[in-house]
């Protein structure tokens, strides 16, 4: 042969490789869709290397390339006999049986698929495709053993392909043994190093085997390891908080405090831990280092000081400067920002019911829904001589957009019959009658009309 024909066989068979190598790849694609794999190189039709390629070869390639093209055209039965056949041809052709195989179990032929799949893992024990393909069999067929044993054998052969571990992982949770899928998890770690979707994966296998101890110290070294990610501080001391463990509780809000000072709920937490603690001074200065931070909404910032003032020792020692800081507060914010009912709620716990009334009437101007803030207006306004002409007028409003409540009724009564109008007392005394004629302060206010208007 011409050395120009040497050449031009050369090159057919270079094109014919690179025309497997494609059909191949897309044939992967088609059947792994959706799933997520690290590179590895995709030999999954590997033979020992050929000095060359015999013309026979080339046609049980040709052969492959057919078989599996009318498997992507769904195609199955001739693709399943294509295959058959070069099988016939060379029983010891692993990537024919490595196909058959992955139709059979496209197909839910899992024996016929098991047996193919199996022989092409003997006919090249090196091949990690085939095994993958092996290990989705077994799990179809509900082989954990077989499962277990053979994603552990893939992690024995590739020891840097962390999706094996994982895979192994979930074989033991395949198994309900949950301490051998954390002990995979742990050699992940030995091998890789600490890695957040590991320790978050072994912390909830922890708790579901009702072991809290050891899924916290999964989150301990995490929060060690990354310190200045604080979602995992935050975590450890809330948990330490329910446990009333304050100490640590701190220690983890101290973390969080060093490594992100601009966050504008640190201190809120530093100051409901430290007021656990009994710690009166620092939970002062923490909860105005909250509230004093401009990232912070206003109405979020009248929740905390008004829980912080249910305890009692807090608010006798600070009662006078957290109202201080209300005050300063809501001269910060606008008038729509949500404040203004727990603002009103705590004036009137200090019998500072004209600014409380003001308060809920800023509220009332832009959402008149909630009764509760009506009856709180009207209780604030029933407190000073001052506010007896706009407690009838709102007292009116209340009644129109709430039929059913008794208070805005009673409170008509009594400012008609002080303006000595007899009938529309009487008017609203008709309508506490049918709301709730049994009540002790209606019969008594009935008597005091029917002396007054004879």
């Amino acid at each position: 042969m011409s050395v120009k024909g040497e050449r031009q066989l050369f090159d057919e068979k270079k094109t014919m490789r690179n025309i497997i190598h494609i059909i191949m790849v897309v044939s992967l694609l088609a059947s792994c869709a959706g799933s997520k794999k690290e590179t590895v190189a995709d030999n999954r039709y590997r033979r020992p290397p050929m000095v060359e390629v015999t013309a026979a070869e080339l046609s049980k390639d040709s052969a492959l390339i057919d078989a599996t093209m009318q498997q992507l055209l769904g195609k199955e039965e001739e693709s399943a006999e294509m295959y058959r056949k070069l099988i016939g041809r060379d029983p010891s052709y692993s990537p024919a049986h490595y196909g058959l195989g992955r139709l059979y179990f496209a197909m839910g032929w899992l024996d016929s698929a098991l047996y193919h799949t199996q022989k092409a893992c003997e006919l090249d024990n090196g091949n990690p495709w085939y095994r993958v393909q092996l290990a989705r069999i077994y799990e179809q067929m509900r082989d954990g053993k077989s499962l277990k044993a053979t994603w552990e054998e893939l992690v024995k052969r590739y020891p840097d392909n962390t999706e094996y571990y994982y895979n192994l992982a979930n074989a033991y949770l395949y198994c309900n043994d949950v301490q051998g899928s954390i002990e995979v998890l742990d050699r992940v770690e030995k091998r890789f190093g600490i890695n957040e979707a590991v320790s978050i994966q072994k912390q909830k296998l922890w708790n579901a085997v009702n072991r809290p101890d050891k899924a916290r110290k999964e989150l301990e070294k995490l929060a060690e390891a990354v310190p200045s990610e604080p979602r995992y501080s935050a975590i450890l001391a809330e948990s330490y908080m329910n446990e009333k463990n304050y100490i640590k509780a701190l220690q983890y809000y101290n973390n969080i405090l060093e490594a992100n000072p601009s966050d504008e709920n640190i201190h809120i937490s530093l100051a409901s831990c430290n007021l656990a603690m009994g710690n009166l001074h620092d939970t002062y200065k923490h909860l105005r280092l909250g509230v004093r931070n401009p990232g912070m909404g206003c109405r979020d910032r009248m929740v905390y000081i008004s829980e912080l003032l249910h305890n009692e020792a807090f608010f006798n020692a600070y009662g006078r400067k957290c109202f201080a800081l209300a005050d300063s507060v809501a001269g910060m914010c606008g008038e729509n920002d949500g404040y203004a009912v727990l603002y009103g709620q705590m004036l009137a716990a200090q019998e500072r019911y004209l600014e409380a009334a003001k308060q809920f009437k800023v509220h009332l101007a832009t959402d008149k829904s909630q009764y509760a803030v009506w009856e709180a207006l009207l209780i604030c306004e029933g407190q000073y001589a001052e506010g007896a002409e706009e407690l009838l007028k709102h007292a009116q409003e209340a009644s129109e957009l709430f039929p059913l409540h008794l208070r805005p009724y009673l409170i008509l009564v009594e400012g008609y019959l002080n303006l000595d109008n007899c009938e529309k007392a009487r008017f609203y005394m008709d309508r506490c009658l049918m709301i709730a004629p049994n009540e002790v302060v209606v019969k008594e206010l009935k008597q005091k009309i029917d002396q007054r208007c004879q």
